[in-house]
């Protein structure tokens, strides 16, 4: 899917055990964070399409409030480090254990800070 119009999905998908995904996706600048209505519209996708699971996937971060928002209704929340651990092999659904719980410690924020100045 994707793209305008794609209802608030980029992916819509079923798991080997039957149940349904929907996947939204979102590339910004390192800088950015996701705010909570974007985890709003992924749960409306997720009663749109009448899936089981939801995940939103960021190259960025996710706002305190939008982590919070995530963890209170079952969306898998997927930073940029929860990305690089999927990307080198950890499967989707092991990602749910570090749900909410932060993102980075903290000399990866100190590094992050010094790279992008916030």
């Amino acid at each position: 899917m994707g793209g305008a119009n794609d209802n608030g999905a980029d992916v819509v998908g079923r798991l080997p055990d039957g149940r349904t995904l929907v996947i939204q996706c979102k590339r910004y600048t390192p800088s950015s964070t996701i705010a909570s209505r974007e985890l709003r519209d992924l749960l409306g996708a997720k009663v749109h399409f009448g899936a089981d699971l939801t995940a939103f996937v960021t190259t960025t971060r996710f706002s305190r409030p939008s982590q919070n928002f995530a963890v209170q209704h079952g969306i898998l929340a997927v930073h940029r480090d929860h990305l690089g651990l999927w990307n080198n092999g950890a499967s989707l659904l092991s990602l749910s254990e570090v749900n909410g719980r932060g993102q980075g410690d903290s000399r990866h924020r100190a590094r992050w800070k010094r790279a992008y100045g916030r």
